[in-house]
């Protein structure tokens, strides 16, 4: 079972330098982004890519260097991509002490929100969250996220997308350990990892959620070939798969992007430098096999 006060993945943070880019570019890969949005509190600035199985993309930005992102700061400098990830929680307070006692320990929660147009007038989008030490969690930053507005992140007309995607199947990790990498995350999130040939799969407990795979850069070099972010340091978080409700669709609409796309094994695959750092694959029935021959 997974640690008392988590259940599942949430998000994705993938940090950008130009969010305006970043927006232009989740809008050719087929998304629909939603208006930026703007943290007071932390100086930063987003559009997310919200799915109907209550997972989402952020794509983030700086907008003021503080202390509060000076992770997002520090990580732009080096690169973009996926910078954090975050997982579902009820309490970001009470999750405190079953993460520490499981070895993740916790920084204290942060209160924040971003403000919302609505049909009805503006309204603040609240949120809280727990930073996990990093130190405990390999490939980049995990936090708990508690949604205190969720009908104000989950809007209807932000869930379908023009190129099919319902949601996020599986988050993808590069290490010279996939054995380490992949016990820590099925600690953290109460699950079971399978292997397949060099790539490890991290299946969490509690019915359908996002997968964690776990490979090193040669078996990830199958799907995504000579991709810049292989140059990134190891272990670190990759990309992503999304799940997709008709692959042809899919397919057209990365015609239309004229991002460069592979495909094969009912796999189609994006490179980082056409989605902000981030290696992207579209399937509609994941098959480990098939993304990593």
């Amino acid at each position: 079972m997974s640690i008392d006060g988590t259940t599942g993945l949430d998000h994705l943070v993938i940090a950008t330098r130009d969010l305006d880019a970043a927006r232009d570019a989740y809008v050719r890969l087929g998304f629909t982004v939603t208006p930026r949005g703007h943290h007071t509190e932390l100086k930063s600035a987003n559009h997310t890519v919200m799915f109907a199985d209550g997972t989402y993309l952020e794509l983030l930005g700086i907008e003021e260097q503080r202390p509060a992102n000076a992770h997002y700061s520090a990580f732009l400098r080096e690169r973009q991509g996926i910078a954090a990830i975050a997982l579902k929680t009820a309490d970001a307070h009470a999750a405190r002490e079953p993460l520490a006692a499981a070895g993740f320990p916790t920084e204290p929660p942060v209160d924040f929100g971003r403000p919302v147009e609505t049909p009805e007038g503006n309204r603040d989008a609240r949120f809280t969250i727990t930073q996990i030490d990093p130190a405990t969690t390999p490939g980049g930053r995990v936090f708990l996220c508690r949604h205190h507005t969720p009908d104000l992140v989950w809007r209807k007309d932000s869930l379908n997308h023009p190129n099919g995607a319902t949601g996020l199947e599986a988050l993808v990790i590069a290490a010279d350990d996939p054995a380490a990498v992949a016990a820590t995350y099925a600690r953290l999130l109460g699950g079971s990892v399978s292997q397949h040939g060099a790539a490890l799969l991290v299946e969490p407990s509690g019915g359908e959620q996002v997968r964690l795979l776990v490979a090193t850069p040669d078996r990830l070099h199958w799907a995504w070939t000579s991709d810049p972010a292989f140059a990134a340091p190891l272990p670190f978080f990759a990309g992503f798969v999304v799940r997709v409700a008709d692959l042809e669709k899919t397919q057209q609409t990365l015609q239309k992007s004229k991002f460069p796309t592979v495909v094969g094994g009912g796999v189609l695959r994006v490179g980082s430098a056409s989605a902000c750092g981030a290696m992207v694959a579209f399937a509609r029935d994941f098959d480990l096999n098939a993304l990593i021959p």
